[in-house]
C-alpha cells in the first residue's frame, strides 16, 4: 500500500512539473503559421483534436491507445483519470477560434497569453503562493500576467498587452468552464476592442 500511494505521488508530482512544458509547446503554433500557412496548421489542429478526442474515448472504454494514452495519463492528476480528460481539447478549441476570428498579431498575442501566463501562473501560485482566491492565488495570477504580458510587446502595443494579459489571469484566477478555452478567448477580445478603441481615439 505504500508502496502505491509512494508512485501515485510521484505520477502527481510529474504531472505538476512537465504540464506547465506540454501547455508552453502551444506557443510553436504562431510560429509554424508563419512557416507554412493557417489553413493548413487549422486544419492539423483540427485532425489532432479529433485524434486525441478519439484516444480518449477508446481510453475510457478500456482500449487505450499505446503511447498516446500512456502520455495522456503521465501528464494528468490523479482525480483527472475516471473521465474524458478535456483541457487539451479546450485549448485547442480556443487556438483555433482566436486564429479564425482574430487579426492574426492579438491571435498570437492571446495565444502566448494562456502559453505562457498559464503555466506559470499554475507553477507560482502552487510552489509560492500564498493569498488564496478559490484553488487559487494573487501570487500566481501576478506571475502569470507579468510572464503573458512579455511576449505580447513584440506583437501590440504596450497598453493592448497589459489588459489582454490581466484579463486572461483573470479569468485563470476566477475559473469557469476550462481556463484553456477562457483565456485565449477573453485576452483576445480584450486586446481587440482595445485596440479599436485606441484606433478611434487617434480619429
Amino acid at each position: 500500500m505504500v508502496r502505491s500511494r509512494t508512485k501515485a505521488q510521484s505520477v502527481s508530482i510529474l504531472a505538476l512539473h512537465y504540464r506547465p512544458l506540454v501547455h508552453l509547446s502551444s506557443i510553436l503554433v504562431p510560429v509554424l503559421v508563419e512557416a507554412t500557412s493557417k489553413p493548413l496548421i487549422l486544419v492539423a489542429l483540427c485532425l489532432v483534436t479529433v485524434a486525441y478526442a478519439a484516444q480518449e474515448l477508446l481510453r475510457l472504454r478500456g482500449r487505450p491507445v499505446p503511447l498516446i494514452s500512456r502520455f495522456t495519463l503521465r501528464m494528468s492528476r490523479q482525480d483527472e483519470r475516471s473521465h474524458f480528460i478535456a483541457a487539451p481539447v479546450f485549448l485547442a478549441i480556443g487556438i483555433i477560434l482566436v486564429l479564425l476570428l482574430l487579426p492574426r498579431n492579438i491571435a498570437y498575442a492571446s495565444i502566448a497569453v494562456v502559453a505562457i501566463g498559464d503555466p506559470v501562473a499554475a507553477y507560482i501560485g502552487g510552489e509560492h503562493g500564498r493569498r488564496r482566491v478559490g484553488g487559487k492565488t494573487w501570487e500566481g495570477f501576478a506571475a502569470g500576467a507579468f510572464a503573458a504580458f512579455l511576449p505580447t510587446l513584440i506583437l501590440v502595443p504596450p497598453i493592448v498587452g497589459a489588459i489582454g494579459s490581466i484579463t486572461g489571469m483573470l479569468l485563470e484566477l476566477i475559473g469557469g468552464i476550462d481556463d484553456n478555452l477562457t483565456i485565449p478567448i477573453g485576452s483576445g477580445a480584450a486586446m481587440f476592442l482595445t485596440s479599436a478603441l485606441l484606433v478611434l481615439k487617434a480619429l
